[in-house]
């Protein structure tokens, strides 16, 4: 079962604290005390420095671009796509301000809006590394992944020690069966992760899961162990791992895992599924059967799930 990764889920969050306003090219010190107030997450303060401003401040395109910024970082996505509406009345001329469209358009799923602002984006600033790499994230989400790898591609090449680059690049690869570059992608990636201080899990995660799908457990359990320490409360560090011992022949600390990762979300099929399996070898069949029986009732309700995603897109 391969699961695609969520563009909403891995990479909003890595924009929102990598857009930066244009308050910060001015000369306005009140803004630019705002601007650091938000990227540091005293949203409460902010908002106050950003109430205290007189009406020509903040009417003005700084202080827009200044309360957009807030009411993202707040998570008022709508609410701040329409301040940005009117950003974009005074000046259109801004990738920052695309950029922070995109942003709001992506955590609110309106993917078609944050890829056009993503393209005025990249026609106002071609050198920016961020908006290849959300452009390159966009497309993979939407399975486009030859257009994502382009992008991806010139991402880390704009930026090679960007980290979330490399890592979505081997996604895009591996999607189109290239797992030898998905497999040098993921290594720079956690390379570039413990240059920082290892505190991602998904560099292991994504480069064991890999190496286990290659048939290659012996490899795959070391990361993913290492993916589990680092993040116990990642559901797939611990399913995968699971898996791994389980192609090891290792079933205690398969069984461990696969509980490990039911404990970190219980609402996912598969590690009942896995854990059935581990049982039935073991010769414990009546806990396989439990096992299964859950994994068939989450099953239906995934699907359900499903089911009415379709019917509302």
């Amino acid at each position: 079962m391969r699961t695609r990764t969520r563009v909403t889920l891995l990479v909003s969050a890595a924009m929102l604290l990598a857009v930066y306003s244009s308050a910060l090219q001015q000369d306005d010190a009140w803004a630019k005390t705002i601007e650091a107030l938000i990227a540091r997450g005293r949203l409460t303060e902010a908002r106050a420095r950003l109430s205290e401003q007189d009406a020509q401040r903040s009417g003005s395109y700084v202080g827009l671009v200044l309360e957009a910024r807030l009411l993202t970082a707040e998570q008022h996505f709508a609410e701040s796509l329409n301040v940005l509406q009117r950003c974009l009345a005074i000046r259109n001329d801004d990738p920052e301000a695309y950029k922070l469209v995109a942003a709001n358009a992506i955590r609110l799923d309106k993917l078609e809006t944050g890829e056009m602002a993503l393209k005025k984006a990249e026609e106002l600033a071609p050198g920016d590394y961020l908006v290849h790499f959300h452009l390159g994230a966009l497309h993979y989400t939407e399975s486009h992944f030859s257009d994502a790898r382009l992008e991806l591609e010139r991402a880390v090449s704009l930026r090679p020690d960007y980290s979330p680059g490399q890592l979505f690049l081997g996604l895009a690869l591996e999607e189109l069966g290239a797992e030898l570059g998905a497999i040098e992608a993921y290594r720079k990636a956690l390379s570039l992760n413990e240059a920082q201080g290892g505190k991602s899990e998904l560099p292991y995660l994504y480069l064991g899961r890999l190496l286990y799908r290659l048939s290659r457990p012996a490899e795959a359990a070391p990361l993913l162990r290492k993916a589990s320490e680092t993040n116990a409360r990642s559901a797939e560090a611990w399913l995968w791992l699971g898996k791994a011992c389980q192609g090891l022949g290792q079933a205690e600390e398969a069984v461990s895992a696969l509980q490990h990762a039911i404990h970190a979300d219980g609402t996912l099929p598969e590690p009942h599924y896995v854990l059935s399996r581990v049982y039935l070898a073991q010769h414990r069949t009546e806990l396989s059967e439990e096992e299964l029986v859950r994994f068939r009732e989450l099953l239906g309700v995934e699907k359900k799930k499903d089911d009415g995603r379709r019917r509302n897109p």
